[in-house]
């Protein structure tokens, strides 16, 4: 926590929380499908082995809580396991890149330097979208990197993207036609690396 409650209450504003999931119980079929995949991402990716994971249903596929807590929605299992592995690794990316440690320094300099909450809030909304998108790039980097060395086709997390077929940005996610063509590129690059 901060030593500024603003701080802390600006940064829960805009994170994604699970107080908008339903909990399912441990015999839901999908929860089960994700529950396996989360145990084979672990056997793969070794820096996942102490990342709490939780599954819930959902309207978002997954988000990171508090800088802590992987969540997955039970809709994930809509997708084929390839794809489901890049979602986990994602978020597992926002971890390992320190993306919820880096907002709170973001809307800490703001608070800081604002007279006011309203002033902070203008601030921030300006210069969040730029910081979200990157972080949105870098963890579809990571788990580009992470699918490649699982030897998995990352091409399949480009379809994902393709399927929604967005080319507008909105306030914290780069156009889905944006991000595809990020992941095939970094895609090359792990190719070429190899």
């Amino acid at each position: 926590m901060s030593a500024n409650p603003l701080v802390d209450k600006l940064v829960h504003q805009i994170e994604a929380s699970p107080a908008g999931c339903t909990a399912v119980t441990p015999q839901h079929v999908q929860r089960q499908v994700i529950e396996a995949d989360i145990q084979r991402f672990r056997q793969l990716v070794p820096s996942a082995a102490k990342v709490p994971m939780q599954v819930l249903d959902c309207e978002a596929d997954g988000f990171v809580y508090k800088g802590e807590t992987i969540v997955l929605s039970t809709r994930l299992s809509r997708m084929n396991p390839a794809q489901r592995f890049f979602i986990i690794a994602h978020e597992l990316g926002h971890l390992q890149l320190g993306h919820h440690g880096a907002i709170r320094s973001f809307v800490a300099g703001i608070v800081d330097k604002a007279r006011d909450e309203s002033r902070a809030r203008a601030q921030m909304q300006t210069g969040l979208a730029g910081i979200s998108h990157r972080h949105e790039f870098d963890a579809d980097a990571f788990a580009v990197r992470t699918m490649g060395s699982a030897g998995l086709n990352a091409e399949e997390a480009a379809w994902i993207f393709d399927s929604i077929g967005s080319d507008k940005d909105n306030a914290t996610h780069p156009a889905a036609t944006r991000r595809a063509t990020a992941i095939r590129q970094e895609r090359q690059r792990v190719a070429q690396t190899r």
